[in-house]
């Protein structure tokens, strides 16, 4: 299993948000919940648990999209009690999560963050999508 801090991105979520005042941890996912890297504040494990979570949370935000007319989702906001989540579109097939340090975090800050490491890698954070292999020598 590939560390996912240790590999390029994971030091740049560090640089570019991790640093940011409010945050907590972050996550660089594909759409379907692959964890690609994480800041060095969430470990392996919970970094792919936080994945898969986002995952679902930009199905459910997709679906919310699409009932609406909303013409595409472009974040996902979560208030909790003690703390936001922040999801937000990263580039192809990829989306960027963060978790705050308190309910007094500056999501405006946070977001515009997030909004600018997108926009300045852009492709470079775009996954393929994943399809399922087919079997050739088996007919159904």
């Amino acid at each position: 299993m590939q560390d996912t801090h240790s590999n390029d991105l994971g030091w740049l979520l560090d640089e570019q948000i991790g640093s940011v005042e409010g945050v907590r941890y972050a996550v660089l996912m594909s759409s379907d919940g692959l964890l690609k890297a994480r800041t060095q504040t969430i470990g392996q494990e919970d970094g792919e648990k936080f994945a898969a979570l986002t995952a679902a949370l930009r199905a459910a935000g997709k679906a919310w999209d699409d009932f609406t007319g909303g013409q595409g989702m472009r974040q996902v906001l979560i208030e909790s009690v003690s703390c936001f989540g922040l999801t937000t579109t990263a580039g192809e097939n990829t989306m960027l999560s963060v978790c705050t340090t308190g309910p007094h975090a500056d999501i405006g800050l946070i977001s515009h963050h997030m909004a600018e490491l997108a926009v300045r890698l852009g492709e470079q954070m775009g996954t393929a999508e994943r399809r399922p292999s087919v079997d050739r020598g088996s007919r159904a």
